[in-house]
């Protein structure tokens, strides 16, 4: 089977001899990990944004909202009102968009891409809470691993701080 890019990256192998590496190599792992970190990103927020939306439907079933109710609610559910980092602090210099091919095959992936969300007012009490749950794994692990992927961003930058400083 082959390895898909983000489990390459997280190798404990892929920063060996970062110091030996040429400049394009660097320049492309950075560049490759940018992406990579795009895909993760857009994952975790649409698994953040399919738990907000069930939280929101299992609300509306506790104190007998309508579904018009919970699609007009829907613009202020999905807003992020969480404090942003300034354009300085943050990771990534430039705008960056998903790739269109993204394929969600493993693990729990499909739960961002099914049609649970369409379904939301027939599906049962207990099959809503499954759903949140796995959700909730899936926001975890995707989290998880954006962290990690962190780290190697941080060590090629670094790497490339220091060549920049001549050393």
């Amino acid at each position: 089977m082959a390895r898909r890019r983000i489990d390459v990256v997280l190798a404990p192998d892929y920063l060996v001899d970062l110091a030996g590496c040429a400049d394009d190599r660097l320049r492309t792992m950075h560049e490759e990990c940018m992406e990579i970190e795009t895909e993760v990103s857009y994952v975790r927020r649409l698994a953040q944004a399919r738990i907000e939306i069930i939280d929101a439907e299992t609300h509306r079933r506790a104190t007998g909202g309508s579904v018009a109710d919970l699609v007009a609610a829907l613009p202020q559910i999905l807003a992020d009102p969480g404090p942003r980092p300034t354009p300085a602090a943050g990771r990534m210099p430039r705008p960056f968009a998903p790739s269109p091919e993204i394929r969600w095959t493993r693990g729990r992936e499909p739960l961002i891409v099914d049609d649970t969300l369409a379904n939301l007012p027939v599906l049962d009490d207990a099959t809503l809470a499954a759903t949140r749950a796995e959700l909730v794994a899936l926001e975890t692990e995707v989290s998880q691993r954006r962290r990690a992927l962190h780290d190697v961003l941080a060590g090629i930058e670094a790497e490339s701080a220091r060549r920049r400083a001549g050393g």
